[in-house]
């Protein structure tokens, strides 16, 4: 008797405890990978979009159809990117690319030896100020040893045939893993003022660290966090680099090889996501030697999340 009646206490326990609702916090960390402590929520933020990738969503991303300028020895293809089983999968491949013209860069490109894949908001789903962060992890080091792929806003509207047209800013932040360094992440601030060069942007200072996180071939989170007055960069959850306004505005003088006061961006802009390879001119300084590279390349990308920043709204429709 007494072991029924136990029993019987044991199955309403378990029977309410079912029953009820489970807080956000557990419903999110039941739906979503990530890091033990993740809570996915941030005092003065809001989330905007919850990527889960169980398809792809046309009314928010779109593909990339260029290259990274003289840097890539790939160009950015529809087959580059693949929504396969909740991930997004971004892909370069060795296959002929004929010449043909790009979109993206209103220009006709020569042809390739490799796609890749790049996908970014609409121009409507513009982004000023926010957290942005992902579950992501860059293809294996025994199989990659020479790529780049990243998290990353990027905005430069200048116009290159019309030089004198007026100011306009190069703004960038990034987050780059790299199969040269499969251990380390780089956390970039870019900013140029009339330029689509990249070596005039030091005149505004050099604002690139590779920090040590451990294996990037193994699925982490990174995340970005973008307020008017300072950049900060995440890891699973800790804070690994921090860029304030008074680090960049050469007061009391400029950090060589800076010349000029940089400000923290402050123009709307698109959430990228790229994958690609580097040509041999760069590759030893810069995304790792290809050597060791069995084509096809993946990264993947489990989720992406925006949070909104409260006092600056994104007011989209």
């Amino acid at each position: 008797m007494k072991f029924w009646a136990l029993f019987i206490v044991v199955l309403i326990v378990s029977l309410c405890a079912c029953a009820t609702p489970k807080t956000a916090n557990n419903v999110l960390k039941d739906s979503i990978a990530s890091y033990p402590e993740y809570t996915g929520q941030y005092a003065g933020f809001s989330l905007i979009i919850d990527e889960r990738f169980d398809d792809f969503d046309p009314t928010i991303w779109k593909k990339g159809d260029g290259a990274v300028g003289g840097e890539a020895d790939c160009r950015f293809q529809d087959q580059g990117i693949q929504v396969v089983n909740g991930m997004l999968e971004l892909i370069v491949s060795q296959e002929t690319i004929k010449p043909s013209w790009s979109v993206d860069h209103q220009q006709q490109k020569n042809g390739y030896d490799f796609s890749c894949g790049e996908l970014r908001t609409h121009a409507n789903k513009k982004i000023k100020f926010g957290r942005i962060e992902t579950r992501m992890r860059a293809p294996n080091r025994a199989t990659a040893s020479g790529y780049i792929s990243s998290l990353f806003t990027y905005s430069n509207d200048f116009d290159r045939h019309a030089p004198n047209s007026g100011v306009q800013e190069w703004e960038e932040i990034d987050v780059e893993l790299e199969g040269g360094r499969p251990d380390k992440f780089q956390a970039n601030l870019i900013y140029g003022r009339n330029t689509w060069e990249w070596w005039r942007t030091r005149d505004y200072g050099a604002w690139e660290d590779k920090i040590v996180v451990g294996p990037v071939d193994e699925w982490r989170v990174y995340a970005i966090e973008w307020v008017p007055d300072a950049i900060r960069w995440y890891v699973d959850g800790k804070l690994v680099k921090e860029l304030k306004q008074s680090d960049i505005d050469c007061q009391p003088q400029c950090k060589p090889p800076q010349r000029h006061p940089t400000p923290i961006p402050d123009n709307p802009t698109n959430i990228f996501m790229n994958f690609w390879i580097p040509k041999d001119a760069i590759q030893n300084e810069f995304g790792g030697n290809k050597k060791h590279n069995v084509y096809p390349l993946k990264t993947q990308y489990d989720w992406i999340r925006y949070y909104q920043l409260d006092s600056h709204p994104v007011g989209w429709e």
